[in-house]
C-alpha cells in the first residue's frame, strides 16, 4: 500500500500555493476516473489545466495532472450532478482549512434560474475518511460522494444537512511564532504530531535530527517546496515537499508532477483491480484448472493406449474351449507373443460373454483415445487463450480491462449480465501519429480483432511479436519507412508478453496476408510473406510519441 503519511497538512499548505494559478479559472468539464476520482478541466490564464481530485482510501490526493486517465462512457449520477452545478462556474478562491487536509474551492457563477450565486466544493483528503462535498453559499450540502450519516466527528454527511468542518484541539503551526512554538515545551516527535495540526511523523522525526528541534521545525515550515521522492531507511518509497533523506533521492519540478509520477501507476492498477473484481486471480485459476485437466487426461491416455491388449484377450478367449465352471481366470497360449498368458474372467459369465466384454472394453478405449485427444487440444487452447489475457492485463487501462471482462462474460466464463447498449461502443484502442501516418495498437482481443479484420485495409502493414501473445499493431500505409517500421515494432514489443526482454523478434506483413484460424477464436491468426525485425524497447521514444485523442 502507498504511504499516506507524506500527504500531511504541511505538504498540502505548500501544494495550495502551487495551485494558486487556478484562481479565477473557469471549470469547463467534470469527468470521473474510477469510483472515487474526479478530474476537473479548468481554463485559467489562457491555458487548460486538469485537476485530479482523488478520494480513494489508499491514494487520496489533489494535484494538477498531465497523465491520461480513463473515464467511463456511462458516468455515475454524482458526476452528472457535479456537471450540472459546477461546469461554467469560476474559481473565485481556493484555500486550505486551517492546516488540515481540507481544500475549499469557492465557486461563483449563474444557476439554472440565471441568478448569480456562490457554491463551495470541499475536498477532504483524509485517507479512508476522504470525501467530496458540494454545498451552497450557506454551506447546506447539495450532494456528497460518501453518504455516511453521522460521522466519527459528529458531523452529518447527507444532502440538505449543514456542512461542519471537523474540529480538534491541535494548533495550526502556521499561526504560531517561533517563541510560541518553543513555549509549548514539545519534547518528542510524537508530542509534536499530537500538538500541532497537519504534521506527519516523517516530518517530526526529521525535525528532531537536530538538537534545536523546534527551531529546526520552524525553519522547515518556511522553506520553499523542493519536491522529492526517495527511499526511506526501511526501504519503502516515499515523498515530501523537501527531501527527508539523501537515500535514492529524486527531485521533481513541482509537487503536482511529484504526485502524478508517484501515484499514477499504482492508482491505475488499483482501479483496474476494483473494476474487474480481480480478473488476474480468476484467469490464473482457469489456467491452473486446465493444467490439472491436462495432467488427468494424459494419465487416461496412457491407460487407453492399452486398448489393443483387450482385443487380444477377446480373441484368445474365443479360441479357448476348456472352461470349467466358475473359473476366475484361465491360462491360454498367446500366439501373438508365443507364450502362456493368464486372463481374468468374471465367474458370472460363460467364455463367449467374457470374450465379448473384453471386445467392449477395447471399443470403449478406442473411442476414449479420440475423445482424450480432442479434450487435450481444447485444454491447451484454453491455457493459450488465458495466458494471452494475462499478458494483456499487464498493460491494460481501466477501459481495456473492462473490455476483457466483457469478453469473458460473452464467452460465458463469467456469469455477470453483459452490458446492454443500444449502440455498440468502438473498442478503446490506441492511435499514434508518426510521420503523418496513423499507427493503431490493440491491447486486448476485442481491439485486435477490430483493428485487423475491420479497420485495416488490405495494403496496411500488420506487426506482432513472434511466437508470443501481444498486440496487433496496424500501420495505415502501403509504404513503410525505416522509422515507421521501427516505431510500430517497438509498440508491438512493448504491448506484449516479451516486453521485459531485449532484441525482441517482431514479424510484420501486409494485412492481406493475415488469415483467421478455422475453429479458433478470431484473436488467433496465421500469416505469410512476413519479415522479422529485432527491436529493443526505448521508453523515452514511446513516451514522446504523439497520441491522437
Amino acid at each position: 500500500m502507498v504511504m499516506m503519511m507524506s500527504f500531511d497538512g504541511i505538504f498540502l499548505h505548500k501544494l495550495i500555493q502551487e495551485l494558486d494559478i487556478l484562481k479565477t479559472g473557469r471549470i469547463s468539464k467534470v469527468m470521473e476516473s474510477g469510483d472515487t476520482d474526479f478530474i476537473l478541466t479548468i481554463r485559467a490564464n489562457h491555458q487548460n489545466y486538469n485537476l485530479m481530485i482523488s478520494l480513494s482510501c489508499d491514494f487520496a490526493r489533489i494535484h494538477i495532472t498531465n497523465k491520461a486517465y480513463d473515464s467511463p462512457t456511462n458516468p455515475k449520477s454524482l458526476t452528472m450532478f457535479l456537471r450540472k452545478h459546477m461546469e461554467g462556474f469560476f474559481i473565485e478562491d481556493l484555500y486550505q482549512y486551517k492546516n488540515d487536509r481540507i481544500v475549499i474551492f469557492k465557486l461563483a457563477g449563474y444557476n439554472e434560474m440565471r441568478d448569480f450565486t456562490h457554491k463551495y466544493l470541499i475536498c477532504e483528503i483524509m485517507g479512508r475518511y476522504s470525501n467530496l462535498i458540494l454545498t451552497d453559499e450557506a454551506y447546506r450540502i447539495l450532494e456528497v460522494l460518501k453518504h455516511t450519516g453521522i460521522t466519527e466527528f459528529g458531523r452529518t454527511m447527507l444532502p440538505n444537512a449543514i456542512y461542519q468542518f471537523p474540529e480538534g484541539s491541535k494548533l495550526n503551526p502556521y499561526a504560531l511564532s517561533l517563541k510560541e512554538l518553543e513555549d509549548l515545551k514539545i519534547e518528542s516527535p510524537r508530542q509534536l504530531c499530537n500538538t500541532l495540526e497537519g504534521v506527519s511523523m516523517a516530518l517530526a522525526d526529521f525535525a528532531y535530527t537536530k538538537e534545536q528541534a523546534i527551531s529546526h521545525f520552524y525553519e522547515l515550515l518556511q522553506l520553499e517546496a523542493s519536491p522529492s521522492s526517495f527511499t526511506t531507511a526501511s526501504g519503502k518509497k516515499d515523498f515530501y515537499y523537501i527531501p527527508l533523506t539523501q537515500l535514492d533521492n529524486e527531485a521533481h519540478s513541482s509537487l503536482s508532477e511529484l504526485l502524478d509520477e508517484y501515484y499514477f501507476q499504482a492508482d491505475n492498477q488499483s482501479k483496474i483491480k476494483s473494476k474487474t473484481n480481480d480478473l488476474v486471480s480468476f484467469i490464473q485459476r482457469q489456467i491452473h484448472k486446465n493444467e490439472k485437466k491436462i495432467k488427468k487426461l494424459k494419465t487416461e491416455a496412457i491407460e487407453a493406449s492399452h486398448a489393443e491388449e483387450y482385443k487380444i484377450k477377446g480373441d484368445l478367449l474365443l479360441g479357448y474351449s476348456n472352461l470349467k465352471a466358475k473359473e476366475s481366470k484361465v491360462s491360454v497360449f498367446n500366439y501373438y507373443s508365443n507364450q502362456e498368458e493368464v486372463i481374468d474372467l468374471d465367474i458370472k459369465y460363460d467364455i463367449i460373454t467374457n470374450s465379448q466384454r473384453y471386445y467392449k472394453k477395447y471399443q470403449k478405449m478406442k473411442t476414449a483415445i479420440h475423445y482424450i485427444e480432442e479434450q487435450l487440444k481444447l485444454a491447451e487452447s484454453e491455457i493459450e487463450y488465458f495466458e494471452m489475457l494475462l499478458a494483456q492485463l499487464k498493460c491494460a487501462s481501466i477501459n481495456d480491462a473492462i473490455e476483457i471482462k466483457q469478453e469473458l462474460i460473452e464467452n460465458r466464463y463469467l456469469l455477470d449480465a453483459p452490458l446492454k447498449s443500444k449502440k455498440k461502443a468502438k473498442p478503446n484502442y490506441l492511435t499514434y501519429i508518426v510521420e503523418d501516418t496513423l499507427i493503431y495498437v490493440g491491447k486486448n482481443n476485442l481491439q485486435n480483432e477490430y483493428l485487423t479484420h475491420k479497420l485495416a485495409k488490405s495494403t496496411d502493414y500488420w506487426f506482432h511479436v513472434q511466437n508470443a501473445s501481444g498486440s496487433h499493431v496496424i500501420v495505415s500505409t502501403n509504404e513503410l519507412t525505416e522509422n515507421l517500421c521501427r516505431t510500430a515494432a517497438m509498440l508491438a514489443a512493448n504491448y506484449s508478453s516479451l516486453n521485459e526482454s531485449s532484441s525482441i523478434p517482431v514479424d510484420y506483413t501486409q494485412v492481406r496476408n493475415i488469415k483467421k484460424i478455422p475453429g479458433k477464436r478470431n484473436c488467433f491468426v496465421t500469416y505469410t510473406k512476413q519479415k522479422t525485425i529485432y527491436i529493443d524497447i526505448d521508453k523515452k521514444i514511446l513516451e514522446g510519441l504523439k497520441v491522437k485523442k
